[in-house]
């Protein structure tokens, strides 16, 4: 495997679109009863011209590492959230290795650019020092089982 960890925008490396959608659906949307194909259609999404919303994939070479997505919205309860970062998720056998730290600092940087001057995520309870840790605050605790964090980008 190749040292180098590259972050790309999902439609410069649509090799990495079967991955991405085994990923996202394994960790969420089996469990919940969705077929693949509605991920698939999700992160197809990412290859229109609009920015949001975004898929940036991490990899080494043609080794698909996680992946991460910038999006309007991604709690319908909370519509005055927005953008969000959402779906952060790294092969398990390839975690804490700095890949999720990475992929999310790479989504910050794309928000930051597109002047945004904030960003919003939910994570389940057991991650809060991990987001905490990249510099994102806690703004609701315990939503249903998730803490709401926001990152101030300026």
């Amino acid at each position: 495997m190749q040292d180098t960890l590259t972050i790309s925008n999902l439609a410069d490396v649509p090799q990495f679109l079967e991955a991405a959608a085994k990923g996202m659906w394994q960790e969420w949307w089996e469990e919940e009863g969705h077929p693949i194909e509605d991920v698939y259609e999700e992160l197809q999404k990412s290859f229109s011209p609009e920015v949001l919303p975004t898929t940036l994939i991490a990899h080494q070479g043609d080794e698909f590492l996680g992946m991460v997505m910038f999006v309007q919205s991604d709690m319908s309860k909370r519509p005055q959230y927005t953008p969000w970062l959402a779906s952060l998720w790294i092969s398990p056998d390839l975690r804490r290795r700095g890949f999720g730290a990475r992929l999310t600092k790479g989504l910050e940087t794309l928000a930051t650019q597109q002047g945004h001057p904030h960003l919003y995520l939910f994570a389940k309870l057991s991650l809060r020092s991990f987001y905490e840790g990249l510099g994102w605050q806690c703004i609701e605790a315990d939503v249903s089982g998730v803490d709401i964090f926001r990152k101030d980008l300026r």
